[in-house]
């Protein structure tokens, strides 16, 4: 219906001027003024230069449906998340395109209770955007736009306040810390949560522009700029944010990136040690969590990949902490969504407790070799190759939450389709790099044998 634009349980999103224009901002924001039912929206957005013109396009979709807008400017997407709550708001949109490229915008949607949409949600706004008919008011009823400017206040309140920091330790410890915000929405409220957690800051790549000085995506290839700072200012740590504040990666003292996956097994170590409960991740997490539920005798829950879905059975299931292997810690004991400054905070206070540094307490943990691959569809039904996969395997090894996991003694393998390319996505997880490898190679030459396709 859209082209050019990507639509999924995620929001819209797609290139500026292509499939992403203020028309269909417009369009989408209506249709969601329609769905809340003409209540008041929270709206906010990242750093991207392109946000500022969508932002206006989705005010007016908004307040022609009768909605009043709080308007919170430049905050990160659990900032925002938190203000839908504190609000009382009807919902939230957020204009941000997290983790892609400078090209790129995209709405995200909030329910009313801080979460983001669920897929029966996002099923039913798709309908009102392409069937109609969407909410349109009178002149003296049109919505108001006002501005809010304690979000920041309010976030920043609530992550200090949660129950499970102990603040005494962390402002004795003082620690310094680095910060890359590659100029997103991070850049002026992340420095002030970690100096009122006690930290000196160091902070690079904080101006708010919205123009990212290396790829925006936090893997350890992107964050040479922040190891060589960690070294320069003689950190205790480093931390690094997406574009939109919601996934976190971090570095030990000696500029060595850990993993997004162990940013997560972190936070979610330093939880269970205060509170064992239920964890919720998603399919492709890896299973570094496994292990360290395990370890405190609770089960690790594993959902379909896309923090609604995480979040959706964090709710159900009561788990104390969750996420995804990408750095998404979602810690409900403040809300159901992922946020790097709540990682952040439940980081520090470990390391604050331990008496150890960053590098030890990873140390501590299993260390896993993850490989992915792509495998070009041609004209195979994806469905098809997943089911001629899983015939090779016991019944017993087959999970199918979402696509297709296959577990070995030693590690596991999973195919799912892509969202948005022609290709199906093969992961491979154990400890041996080179087990790894002949798990990955294995599936790969199954699906050669069964679709025909000849692979570049």
């Amino acid at each position: 219906m859209f082209k050019d634009l990507m639509t999924g349980v995620s929001g819209i999103r797609g290139i500026v001027g292509e499939g992403m224009t203020p028309e269909v901002s417009m369009l989408w924001s209506g249709a969601f003024g329609t769905w809340v039912g003409g209540g008041k929206v929270v709206v906010g957005r990242d750093s991207r230069p392109s946000g500022e013109m969508l932002e206006l396009a989705v005010k007016a979709g908004l307040m022609a449906a009768g909605c009043d807008v709080d308007d919170v400017g430049m905050m990160p997407t659990p900032v925002i998340a938190l203000a839908v709550e504190r609000r009382g708001a009807a919902g939230g949109i957020v204009i941000t395109a997290s983790h892609n490229p400078q090209d790129w915008n995209a709405l995200k949607f909030i329910r009313p209770d801080g979460r983001m949409l669920t897929a029966q949600d996002f099923i039913d706004l798709e309908q009102i955007v392409s069937e109609g008919p969407l909410r349109s008011v009178r002149w003296d009823s049109i919505g108001t736009l006002n501005r809010w400017d304690s979000a920041d206040i309010t976030y920043v309140t609530a992550v200090t306040g949660m129950r499970i920091l102990e603040l005494d330790k962390l402002e004795r410890k003082q620690f310094k810390v680095a910060l890359d915000c590659i100029n997103g929405a991070g850049s002026f409220l992340y420095p002030d949560l970690l100096e009122a957690l006690g930290c000196q800051v160091v902070s690079i790549n904080a101006d708010g522009s919205g123009l990212f000085p290396h790829p925006p995506e936090p893997l350890p290839e992107n964050l040479t700029d922040l190891s060589r700072t960690v070294v320069q200012e003689r950190c205790a740590v480093g931390f690094a944010v997406d574009p939109d504040g919601d996934r976190l990666a971090a570095v030990d003292s000696e500029g060595n990136p850990i993993g997004e996956e162990a940013t997560l097994g972190l936070a979610v170590r330093a939880v269970l040690e205060k509170q064992p409960g239920p964890v919720v991740v998603n399919s492709l997490t890896s299973q570094l969590i496994d292990d360290i539920a395990a370890e405190f005798g609770v089960e690790c829950h594993r959902t379909r990949v896309g923090e609604a879905n995480v979040a959706s059975s964090m709710k159900e299931l009561g788990a104390v902490i969750g996420g995804e292997g990408n750095g998404g810690v979602i810690f409900p004991e403040l809300h159901l969504v992922r946020d790097a400054g709540v990682g952040m905070a439940l980081i520090l206070n470990r390391l604050a407790a331990e008496k150890k540094g960053l590098r030890e307490l990873r140390d501590q943990m299993p260390t896993y070799r993850m490989l992915k691959a792509a495998y070009q569809l041609g004209e195979n039904d994806p469905d098809d190759l997943i089911k001629a996969v899983a015939d090779n395997f016991d019944h017993d090894q087959l999970s199918h939450i979402d696509g297709l996991r296959i577990t070995h003694p030693d590690g596991w393998v999973h195919l799912r389709p892509s969202n948005t390319e022609p290709i199906l996505r093969v992961y491979a997880e154990s400890r041996d790099e080179d087990n790894t490898r002949r798990m990955l190679d294995e599936v790969m030459e199954q699906l050669k044998q069964v679709s025909g396709v000849n692979q570049s």
